[in-house]
């Protein structure tokens, strides 16, 4: 008989389930109510705290630009999405407006229950700034900075406005 693990994080919360491959159906469909129940005991245990201080974003540096964690971008993660795929749609939103570290976008991956290698996401960023895709900068602190390109931004209105039809096409 062969098992399966599973392992399923949401933002802080991180299931891992073991189990035969014939109840395997079964599990993943218990697996919302489970980090619903999880979700509910943080929240119960928090006792005021909120979800933006669990997300330290550098303790041993007090820097300039600071995420918000209530501000994470609400996106749609397909199955196929690649990482650079993934975190253009991070910066099509208006999250992406403003200047963004690597360990802001990090942050963002990782609520969605991304767990990439730091420098993974940094060469993809590295590679949409030279596409022109991101505009990369280096802040006060010497640390890189990142923000949509006005290329992105316009794409996101023109995807966003729900216009139909030809897209602007005269025939």
């Amino acid at each position: 008989m062969s098992l399966v693990k599973i392992r399923v994080k949401a933002g802080m919360n991180e299931v891992e389930i073991e189990s035969s491959i014939d109840s395997l159906p079964h599990v993943i469909d218990a697996i919302p109510s489970i980090l619903s129940k999880i979700q509910q005991y943080d929240a119960n245990n928090m006792q005021g705290n909120q979800y933006n201080n669990a997300y330290p974003l550098n303790p041993t540096n007090n820097l300039d630009q600071k995420v918000d964690v209530p501000d994470i971008p609400e996106i749609k993660i397909e199955k196929g999405d690649s990482l650079s795929d993934i975190i253009v749609k991070v910066f099509r939103s208006d999250w992406g407006r403003q200047a963004r570290r690597l360990a802001d976008v990090k942050n963002v991956l990782e609520h969605y229950g991304l767990s990439y290698p730091k420098q993974s996401v940094a060469v993809t960023l590295l590679r949409l700034a030279q596409n022109g895709r991101l505009r990369r900068f280096k802040g006060s602190d010497s640390e890189f900075l990142y923000t949509a390109s006005t290329e992105l931004l316009a794409d996101a209105s023109s995807s966003g406005s729900g216009s139909s039809g030809s897209g602007g096409v005269v025939e």
